[in-house]
């Protein structure tokens, strides 16, 4: 039997270390990355909060010093990647660069880095949750971002997608009547689907409630108003100190929890459940497939 060495393993099959693929994913309160093997396992995950909606959602455009920020930023993740031996890496931007004036010119500045952006419309980005829900009947995904809500139901087998203009950190920067138009249009779509039994809450808003309540990844929806009434009377200081929220998330929590609540009474859930899967990870197996 002929045995090879480590070294000449990585000589003669170069496509095994090829086949480590990165996403970052250019969001509206964050900038982040996930690393996935050939087989699409997470093998690296890492966030910065780098909110981009507080100046796009208040003022249209980013302000310099944030382009520079997110310049900076992007460079050091090439770099790793590059330092890592990934060939291939993606960076995927939403809704703040959607919305953004200046895009154009951020995206620019990024190529001069050798850096390629590539800016996803909201019907794409929920498009990519039917990759998480398609077979499981009667259930939705939920992704509420900073700028966008990204909705997949799946009902009686059926996928409907639809992307909202309801992110977390745009809803701070709109004003009631705005506010009451774009939560009335989203009742009136989920209006149309009942008995949705299980909903999947991505990220890290729902993960600050099972936290603090001590919960694991699923609770009962019937519980849900009572384990909101708990997180909201914790002080800030202790969500960060004890239950290790990250800050630059407890503005935007309450806005977030209460289109969770929203969407419970709509869909008439019965279980919430709570997935570190994301948009990241739709987004891996679409590219290697060449389908986006």
């Amino acid at each position: 039997m002929k045995i090879l060495l480590m070294s000449n393993i990585k000589s003669s099959l170069p496509f095994l270390i090829k086949m480590n693929i990165a996403i970052v994913d250019i969001g509206s309160n964050a900038i982040k990355y996930k690393i996935f093997d050939s087989k699409f396992n997470l093998v690296e995950y890492y966030r910065h909060p780098l909110r981009l909606g507080r100046d796009v959602f208040s003022n249209g455009y980013l302000e310099q010093n944030t382009i520079n920020e997110v310049i900076q930023l992007l460079e050091k993740y090439l770099n790793i990647f590059i330092e890592k031996e990934i060939v291939e890496h993606h960076f995927i931007a939403t809704s703040a660069l959607r919305d953004c004036k200046n895009s154009k010119e951020l995206l620019s500045l990024l190529k001069d880095k050798n850096i390629s952006v590539r800016i996803i419309s909201g019907d794409t980005e929920a498009a990519l949750l039917a990759e998480y829900n398609k077979n499981i009947k009667n259930s939705a995904v939920i992704d509420i971002g900073g700028g966008s809500v990204e909705v997949c139901i799946n009902s009686e087998n059926k996928i409907y997608t639809k992307s909202f203009q309801l992110g977390a950190v745009r809803l701070l920067n709109m004003s009631p009547d705005s506010k009451i138009a774009a939560l009335n249009e989203f009742k009136f779509w989920l209006s149309q689907f009942s008995n949705i039994n299980h909903i999947y809450g991505l990220g890290g808003n729902l993960r600050a409630l099972m936290q603090v309540n001590a919960l694991e990844s699923v609770m009962d929806a019937s519980n849900f108003k009572h384990h909101v009434d708990k997180y909201l009377k914790v002080p800030e200081e202790q969500l960060v100190s004890k239950h290790n929220i990250p800050k630059d998330r407890i503005d935007i929590i309450p806005e977030a929890l209460n289109l969770y609540q929203l969407i419970i009474n709509q869909l008439q859930s019965m279980k919430i459940e709570n997935t570190f899967w994301s948009i990241s990870d739709g987004l891996v197996k679409k590219i290697v497939k060449g389908q986006l």
